[in-house]
Order: structure tokens, then C-alpha cells, then sequence
């Protein structure tokens, strides 16, 4: 059988996704870029491609450990001035959770 890989985002990205998209509902496109970065990095892991791993000597990968409790990190280019930060984590023995922490 092969893993089944299952797109979430942090807590906190999925409240800023839902406030954006009830912001958008109302006419308010403040927030669209990040709405459509966000969007991109959920088709990007779907798409079942893998970011960049970066090194647990990095200060950024420290910060995130700190931050999540994460045990790997991946960096996504989302356009050439931005980037998507993700983490593995085990969803059972079949499944693997891939949590989009930032964008």
C-alpha cells in the first residue's frame, strides 16, 4: 500500500485563510495576494511535489522548532519574493500529514 499524503494548515494559517476568505466575500481584497500564495502552496502539495529541506543548524529551522515542535521543515518557492514553510508528521501508519506552517 502506498502512504497517503494529507495537506493541513497550522492553526493559525487556517484562521488567517478563513478571515481572508470572509474578507473577500465582502468586497475586501486587502489580503488577495496572500489568500492566492496560501492556495498556492496547498495545490503545490497536493500536486504531490516536495519543497526544499532545510538544515536543523539554520537558525530558521531553530525558530520553527521552537515555534511548532517540529521535527523536519521544507521551504516551497511560491514566486520569486515568496515562500511556504511545511513540516511532515505522521498521520498513522499509512498517512502522512504535511502541515503548510506559513506562507
Amino acid at each position: 500500500m502506498e502512504k497517503e499524503f494529507v495537506v493541513q494548515l497550522s492553526p493559525e494559517l487556517f484562521r488567517v485563510k478563513t478571515e481572508i476568505e470572509s474578507e473577500l466575500q465582502n468586497g475586501n481584497k486587502t489580503n488577495e495576494k496572500l489568500y492566492s500564495l496560501i492556495l498556492k502552496a496547498i495545490a503545490f502539495l497536493k500536486e504531490h511535489r516536495t519543497g526544499l529541506p532545510i538544515s536543523k543548524k539554520l537558525p530558521i529551522y531553530r525558530y520553527y522548532e521552537k515555534e511548532y515542535g517540529i521535527t523536519n521543515l521544507f521551504m516551497i518557492k511560491l514566486t520569486p519574493g515568496s515562500r511556504g514553510f511545511y513540516t511532515n508528521v505522521s498521520g498513522g501508519q499509512l498517512k502522512v500529514l504535511q502541515i503548510i506552517l506559513e506562507v
